[in-house]
């Protein structure tokens, strides 16, 4: 974790990640003065969704192409490279064309799509086997930590400034990003002599899944959370705290930090007990699961705001600790390549199920209630609980040398 090419790692992801709260807050301001319509407000996320989801899928053609680290490199200076246009054009034209900005919105989603596995998989390849488990808690401490402080600062400086001049920001935050990212040094990664075919590379990422149980199972898992974890987006915690706590509405964004803030202290549980974690995976996994299913159906029956605070914190802690140990298993049981295809896999999956399970939770509050859509993700992750339960082996985080070994040899590179 000490090593160089790791500072880079994390200082580069920090820098562009708080650049992507930039991002997103001067694109909304912008969309918002170029056009005065919701519609094109809510482009903003389907367009993101919808364009990160292709080229999720199609990014193993380019995994199987270059070197990882190469990869990584050149979709974040092609971003900086598109925010500089899009940064010429608002000045070029004053009253520009909003189909134009959604064009640049979705071509730097094409590129995140890439680049969010690429950069997942480079963890392995920078930290011994035996911190990898701390090395992804102390990521996700500064991931959690960027974005509960990035979405305030970046609200006071479009106050104080305008869209134009966060979206230059943002450029900077982008290359400053890229010049860390080219820092990192890797070993030389061995490439095939024979390219495989389109179809072949597109399809690697799912047969390695299939052909790994424990990754199939936490990606079982993980579905099925998913479609719960949505009850979390502030359509559904603005009604809940109109319609169960009968407050004002800044108290959704008292909720939404509270969650965040558990986030982060898992983080920090993480990094101080790694070992520990990982000698007791499956019961972390299993315990997490029951854990989380009983703070969302307190939260949602509840009337109380200082408990509603207080369980939205601790509901951030097993779901920080789980997602740190899927990502040390995932670690463990792929190489480089494989790794970066299962993540691209599972970032397209997660990214449909979650626009999906929005779409169905927001039904059911309006339908029925608030509190009944709080139950029904109780019921989900319950569910997905008892599955852990069952493929419990799965989940254990040990695997011989030799059967890891003789099964990553046969998966698509």
């Amino acid at each position: 974790m000490k090593n160089t090419s790791f500072r880079c790692l994390w200082i580069g992801q920090a820098f562009a990640n708080l650049g992507d709260i930039f991002y997103v807050v001067g694109l909304i301001s912008l969309l918002y003065n170029l056009t005065g319509s919701a519609f094109y407000l809510s482009l903003l996320p389907f367009i993101t969704t919808i364009f990160r989801f292709i080229s999720s899928l199609l990014a193993p053609l380019v995994i199987d192409r270059f070197p990882l680290k190469r990869v990584i490199v050149q979709s974040q200076w092609w971003k900086t490279i598109l925010l500089v246009c899009l940064g010429i054009f608002i000045i070029s034209f004053d009253h520009g064309f909003a189909v134009a900005v959604i064009f640049f919105i979705a071509l730097i989603s094409l590129l995140d799509g890439v680049a969010a596995p690429v950069s997942a998989a480079l963890v392995p390849q920078l930290v011994p086997k035996e911190e990898r488990m701390k090395a992804n808690g102390f990521l996700n401490v500064i991931t959690q930590t960027i974005f509960v402080a990035g979405w305030p600062l970046g609200s006071v400086l479009l106050i104080s400034t305008n869209s134009s001049f966060i979206i230059w920001l943002t450029v900077l935050l982008y290359a400053v990003s890229t010049i860390y990212t080219g820092r990192i040094k890797v070993p030389e990664q061995t490439t095939d002599p024979v390219a495989p075919s389109n179809w072949d590379s597109i399809k690697s990422g799912w047969v390695a899944i299939r052909q790994i149980p424990t990754i199939r199972t936490l990606i079982s898992i993980d579905f099925i959370t998913t479609l719960a974890s949505s009850v979390w987006v502030a359509a559904v915690i603005y009604i809940y705290v109109e319609q169960n706590l009968q407050l004002g509405e800044e108290w959704w964004g008292y909720i939404n930090t509270s969650y965040f803030v558990g986030m982060i202290f898992s983080g920090l549980i993480v990094i101080r007990f790694a070992k520990l974690l990982e000698k007791y995976i499956g019961f972390f996994i299993t315990f997490g699961l029951f854990l989380s299913s009983l703070l969302i159906l307190f939260f949602g029956t509840t009337s109380i705001p200082a408990l509603a605070l207080l369980l939205a914190c601790l509901y951030g802690l097993p779901e920080q600790i789980r997602e740190v140990i899927y990502t040390k298993l995932f670690q463990d049981h792929a190489t480089e390549k494989t790794l970066a295809k299962i993540h691209a896999v599972w970032g397209a999956v997660i990214n449909l199920t979650f626009a999906g399970s929005v779409l169905l939770l927001g039904f059911i509050t309006e339908t029925y209630s608030v509190k009944t859509t709080f139950q029904f993700s109780s019921t989900l992750i319950f569910l997905a609980f008892l599955y852990a339960t069952f493929k419990r082996n799965d989940l254990q985080g040990k695997q011989s040398d030799q059967s890891l070994s003789s099964k990553s040899s046969n998966l698509p590179r």
